[in-house]
C-alpha cells in the first residue's frame, strides 16, 4: 500500500508539487494523482455564520406562511454545527418551514434528542408521524422564524400501510 507524502517547492510556498503515489498489489493497479494547494485560512466551526435572534426573530402566529422571510438554506444547515459545539440555535425544519426550538427543546414531551438529531435539517415525515394539525398550530405557529427551500430529509419515508397485508 503506498502513502501520499506531501513536498513543498520551496520553504515558503503557498502551494505543493503535484504527488503521485503507486499502489501496486496482485490484484489491481491504482496511480493516485492529487494537487494539493496550501490555504492561508480555514473556515473553523469559529466562523460559521451565526444569525441572531434579533435578525430572525420569532414570527407572529398570525402571520401566513408565505410572508414569513426567507432564511437561505445554508444558513439553516450550518446551524447543525454550532449546536453541536456551542449550542446556540436549535432550528428544524417542517415542510420548508424553519422552526427555532431552543427553548422548547427543554419542554419538548418526546425529549431534547429528538429534536437535537435533526437540527438544520427536514424533519417533515417525521413530524407529521406523530404530530396533527393542532399541535403545529398551538406549538409550532408561535415558534416560526422563516421559510426556505432545498431542505431534503435525510431519511426516505417508509411505506405506511394500513390495514391487514396479505401474504
Amino acid at each position: 500500500m503506498g502513502w501520499l507524502s506531501l513536498r513543498s517547492r520551496l520553504q515558503g510556498s503557498t502551494s505543493f508539487e503535484p504527488v503521485f503515489t503507486q499502489v501496486t498489489d496482485s490484484k489491481s493497479v491504482t496511480e493516485h494523482v492529487e494537487h494539493v494547494q496550501h490555504v492561508e485560512h480555514v473556515e473553523t466551526i469559529d466562523n460559521i455564520y451565526t444569525p441572531s435572534t434579533s435578525e430572525y426573530p420569532l414570527q407572529d402566529p398570525s402571520v401566513p406562511d408565505e410572508a414569513l422571510p426567507f432564511i437561505p438554506p445554508a444558513i439553516v444547515r450550518s446551524q447543525r454545527l454550532r449546536f453541536s459545539k456551542a449550542k446556540v440555535l436549535a432550528w428544524i425544519v417542517v415542510d420548508n418551514i424553519v422552526y427555532d426550538c431552543t427553548e422548547f427543546i427543554k419542554e419538548h414531551p418526546g425529549g431534547e434528542t429528538v429534536i437535537q438529531s435533526f437540527i438544520g435539517e427536514d424533519c417533515s415525515w417525521q413530524f407529521w408521524r406523530f404530530h396533527s394539525e393542532t399541535i403545529m398550530e398551538k406549538w409550532g405557529g408561535p415558534l416560526r422564524v422563516g421559510r426556505t427551500e432545498g431542505i431534503v430529509n435525510r431519511f426516505k419515508e417508509p411505506p405506511r400501510y394500513f390495514g391487514s397485508r396479505n401474504r
